[in-house]
């Protein structure tokens, strides 16, 4: 056997640790190795192929000490390769003229004269698209309570662009856009001459929540991107709050970032494991491929494709942390040429050590405008 069948017997294993559940009504459950079918897809592992094996796991059997997994054969005896080719991406070719291309708005991602360069803190109107999500807690007592915990970003005046693992399976109080310090009422920053305050905020509900279909977590979170609609039009007119750019030119969405430093915004755990009151910022490198590789793709994981559709970026010391998931990952580059600030990635998993010397995933933008255009509506 090689190395893509012990991988799969690996996961398989961990699948069922973690989620304690098997395939139902198999007539042809057999150890994995007894089914020549199943045995010929692992030409082509990756996460897709994964997923098929996962939903036809049907139990375990002891041989020689050791328990491995059963797989329901029959689920197999079609050609599961064509199945797995059907759904799959289709090519994000011809973008600009897809039928919601101008659903997203041209005036997007401006870049305020008074940001602060370098700093630690953003500027009040440094960032206008950034969004909170909140959330429904259960505290001391049965008592529920909001939290704020992920972040997302403005695309468009009704969605809200955030990481899958943000809202899958949570119960999501609301939106909040417009704010820089969640614990006062008014933002003010700068000093006289040049002192200003906001205090407009926007609170808004959920209408939906538009998960990729092919999310899933193991061994690495793939597709970890969702988009949320709010059940009534967020005021875009007010400075502090502002649609971002999105790469949906082909100029963009091929360009090589490999090597260029990037902007991620949030309200996340510091390297001091505080929770920030104030929006924060971080400039990062982004790492090539081989690079990534150096850091993510285990003995285990080998097999697999674990940077796809994804890219790395941090910096020794500098990171995004775990209450930034959802945020954007933002480069300044020419829009319509004009200098504006796009969002190439969405701040997906990391390190556990923040900071540390391994940087942080991000689930790469440029890969998802057609799924964006596809799932947005007026």
């Amino acid at each position: 056997m090689d190395s893509r069948y012990f991988v799969l017997i690996t996961c398989l294993q961990l699948f069922y640790k973690c989620e304690n559940v098997f395939a139902e009504n198999c007539s042809s459950c057999v150890l994995l190795r007894q089914c020549p079918e199943a045995l010929e897809t692992l030409q082509k592992l990756d996460h897709e192929t994964i997923e098929w094996f996962k939903k036809s796991y049907c139990g375990n059997q002891l041989v020689d000490s050791k328990i491995l997994p059963k797989i329901c054969c029959s689920d197999f005896n079609v050609n599961i390769a064509a199945r797995i080719e059907s759904d799959k991406e289709p090519e994000e070719e011809n973008i600009e003229s897809h039928i919601n291309f101008n659903l997203l708005p041209e005036t997007c991602g401006n870049i305020d004269g008074n940001r602060i360069i370098g700093g630690e803190v953003a500027n009040l109107y440094e960032f206008p698209w950034m969004a909170l999500i909140s959330y429904t807690k259960e505290v001391f007592g049965g008592k529920k309570n909001l939290q704020f915990q992920c972040s997302g970003s403005i695309i468009h005046p009704r969605y809200i662009l955030t990481a899958a693992h943000c809202v899958k399976n949570k119960e999501i109080a609301g939106i909040r856009v417009g704010d820089y310090n969640v614990n006062t009422k008014e933002d003010c920053q700068g000093e006289e001459p040049f002192y200003f305050c906001e205090h407009y905020i926007q609170d808004v509900g959920v209408k939906e929540i538009i998960v990729h279909e092919n999310y899933s977590t193991f061994p690495y979170a793939q597709n970890d991107i969702a988009l949320l609609r709010v059940k009534k039009a967020i005021n875009v007119s007010r400075k502090n709050i502002k649609p971002i750019c999105l790469p949906i030119y082909d100029e963009l969405r091929n360009k090589d970032i490999a090597g260029m430093r990037a902007s991620v915004a949030g309200w996340g755990v510091t390297e001091l494991n505080l929770v920030p009151e104030t929006l924060r910022k971080v400039d990062i490198e982004i790492k090539n491929d081989s690079k990534c590789r150096e850091y993510y793709d285990k003995s285990y994981t080998r097999s697999l494709d674990v940077m796809d559709k994804k890219f790395c970026a941090g910096d020794e010391g500098k990171d995004s942390c775990r209450g930034d998931s959802g945020s954007p990952l933002m480069i300044e580059n020419k829009y319509k040429g004009k200098d504006r600030m796009i969002q190439f990635g969405i701040v997906s998993y990391g390190p556990q050590q923040c900071g540390s010397t391994t940087p942080g995933v991000y689930t790469d933008v440029r890969k998802y405008i057609k799924w964006i255009l596809d799932n947005i509506r007026e």
